[in-house]
């Protein structure tokens, strides 16, 4: 705690301390006379000074949130003193934005009495600390101030929003585990299968009535087992474009977190492959666990440059299986990030790509022109011969040019597998 004169005090020093030099100088007793109370009035208080002391709490409506979800901050003051005026600011963590209220209130307090204020803000993708409170009290002559902090960390973690996805990209392989996906196996399952005559060891339910009583013996259904699959989103986060939260890496985000909830709700196995300045991973699994897992990983996500090519045979082999459906989410910014897609292709992978354009988010962020028109044209010209070389090595392409939604991009897409060849 830190105490010093007010401004309002030094202003008066400042006005006695002419009145008794010119009272000196010009020899005027009464502007003496005048500046005395002043003086008087200044030291009685600076004598009868009193510490004030309270105490602070910051709670918080939610700690985790989604994108564009607000925040309530709630503000509790609890006077041991008397406070005759305090300022209360609580410092408001970098990119966190006020909605609505105000996070800095004016309390006038007795001993033992509390004052609350509130206040909503809303923050980008990301870990906010909301740490420090400012404390400002004067006494009630204004004669002295007294400025302190209080510590009281608060962490919010805004996660990234999701969109529910009804279509998506189905595994070429599958595990022996239960899930979604009709196996060509036959066995327990829904989905039927043929029908084959009754042998011993076959179940009652099974019989099929019907075919039974038209062909004079017994027949049995078979069914197509359920399974799951592993689905492993490599998220390129080598480069970026735009202007947050709508960047290229806030949507390629966002479409990998969508992705991983609708994967995880069909019970399939999901991983997280982060590839930019360094590698990180989280192992495939399923549950809502992981989902916090991944949640927590994407959290993260952000461009650290480096000049380092970053090599996926240093990935375990547990993190990237050979039988796993591979989603790569990218802008296509960085020609490296092209060398590790069509290196998973060279290598067998069942690889899809979902291309984020930047030609729009770029065009949103430049001001309306001729000229960045026209470099948008060539760029989106460009960057479609950079798609046709991913085409002609056989691997599937979405390109989602951030005008409609992820949905549409997924449901316009029939899923056929071309002949792959190996990268040159």
């Amino acid at each position: 705690m830190s105490a010093r004169v007010a401004p309002a005090a030094l202003s008066l020093l400042t006005v006695a301390a002419w009145a008794v030099s010119l009272a000196v100088l010009s020899g005027r007793p009464e502007l003496f006379v005048a500046a005395l109370p002043v003086a008087l009035a200044l030291g009685v208080a600076v004598l009868r000074r009193s510490t004030p002391a309270c105490s602070v709490e910051r709670e918080v409506s939610s700690a985790r949130v989604h994108e564009g979800e607000p925040v309530t901050v709630a503000v509790t003051v609890t006077a041991h003193s008397r406070l005759a005026l305090a300022e209360i600011l609580d410092v408001l963590p970098p990119q966190c934005e006020l909605v609505s209220g105000h996070n800095r209130a004016l309390v006038a307090l007795r001993a033992g009495q509390s004052a609350r204020f509130s206040y909503d803000v809303r923050a980008p993708r990301g870990r906010h600390d909301f740490a420090r409170i400012a404390i400002r009290a004067r006494d009630r002559w204004s004669a002295q101030a007294w400025e302190w902090s209080d510590e009281r960390p608060t962490v919010v973690r805004v996660y990234p929003r999701v969109v529910p996805l009804r279509t998506l990209p189905h595994p070429l392989r599958t595990r022996a585990s239960v899930g979604d996906y009709v196996s060509p196996a036959l066995g327990d399952g829904i989905e039927s299968g043929d029908i084959r005559r009754f042998a011993p060891g076959d179940r009652i339910r099974q019989v099929n009535w019907r075919a039974s009583l038209r062909l004079g013996t017994l027949y049995v259904t078979q069914h197509h087992r359920e399974r799951n699959a592993d689905v492993i989103l490599m998220l390129d986060t080598l480069a970026d474009a735009g202007v947050a939260p709508d960047s290229t890496l806030d949507l390629g985000v966002r479409a990998a977190a969508s992705l991983a909830a609708a994967y995880l709700a069909r019970k399939d196995r999901v991983g997280l492959i982060n590839v930019g300045g360094t590698i990180d991973w989280v192992k495939p699994a399923s549950g809502r666990v992981q989902y916090e897992r991944l949640a927590e990983t994407l959290l993260r996500a952000s461009v650290v440059f480096t000049y380092v090519t970053k090599d996926l045979a240093r990935v375990p082999s547990r993190v990237l299986p050979s039988h796993a459906l591979v989603i790569a989410v990218t802008s296509l910014l960085d020609v490296r990030f092209t060398h590790t897609a069509l290196d998973l292709a060279a290598r067998g992978f069942d690889l899809v790509v979902v291309v984020v354009s930047p030609v729009e988010v770029t065009r949103h962020a430049l001001p309306r022109s001729h000229t960045n028109d026209l470099a948008c044209r060539l760029w989106t010209i460009e960057r479609r011969a950079r798609l046709d070389e991913f085409r002609r090595h056989g691997i599937a392409v979405l390109e989602w040019d951030t005008t409609g939604s992820l949905e549409q991009t997924l449901a316009g897409y029939g899923r056929r597998r071309p002949q792959r060849v190996a990268a040159q």
